[in-house]
């Protein structure tokens, strides 16, 4: 008969207690191994800060059969876009916004914007904010996933007093699901600059191409007035 040596239940217990403390041990040390480096993002904004837009929207339909795509005309009937700040809680941002036409009717609205990751309240509202003194190369979105860094830096001449933006561009390609070919194809290039020490938008430029039917939608965001500097 073979004999086998019965465990004492203590120091079972204890050993249980021990693997317990082991593995809480390392789990904390790679928890902290894994842990991203804090980054330093700074909000160049203050409560009651306000950017005031003009928008622009321009068409080429080259095509017999081209339309504007539903809503764009909207962009044409814009008296102004205005951006108030409403708060800053770390590196989120608060702000409403006044969509105003020139009928004399307004879309109001109200966004957050995290600076550090890009992460709003709202994912159809304003998002052109970015953290202050970023460089050329930086992240715009330092703890973010999208990748997008500053291109460029150069100096814009304003009334009386120039004053540092930076520039990102990006150009993506998608085609049509429902066409079988993928042939069917629309081109985004988009170019922001932005105020360097606020982060706010300067300007915008968003210009699609679509190849059937053939046509081209440009968007021009231009910042006009704000109370931090003068514009004009």
């Amino acid at each position: 008969m073979a004999i086998k040596r019965k465990s004492s239940p203590k120091k079972l217990y204890i050993a249980i207690i021990l693997l317990v403390i082991l593995i809480a041990a390392t789990a904390a040390v790679v928890i902290n191994a894994t842990q991203p480096t804090p980054l330093n993002v700074k909000v160049g904004v203050h409560v009651g800060d306000s950017f005031t837009y003009g928008i622009v929207g321009t068409s080429v339909l080259t095509d017999l059969n081209a339309v504007e795509s539903p809503g764009f005309s909207e962009y044409n009937q814009t008296d102004y876009f205005k951006i108030t700040i409403t708060g800053v809680n770390g590196t989120s941002v608060s702000f409403n916004t006044v969509w105003r036409f020139t009928n004399g009717t307004e879309i109001p609205a109200n966004q957050t914007i995290d600076l550090s990751n890009g992460m709003k309240t709202d994912s159809n509202g304003f998002w052109a904010i970015y953290a202050a003194n970023l460089n050329v190369g930086a992240l715009l979105r330092p703890t973010g996933f999208d990748g997008l860094t500053v291109n460029a830096t150069d100096t814009q001449s304003y009334a009386g007093s120039t004053r540092e933006r930076n520039l990102w561009f990006i150009e993506n390609q998608f085609f049509d699901v429902n066409d079988p070919t993928h042939n069917t194809l629309r081109d985004d290039y988009t170019r922001v600059y932005f105020d360097k020490q606020t982060g706010m938008l300067v300007t915008l430029d968003s210009i699609t191409y679509y190849n059937n039917p053939l046509k081209t939608e440009a968007i021009t965001w231009t910042l006009v007035s704000s109370t931090v500097w003068t514009v004009r």
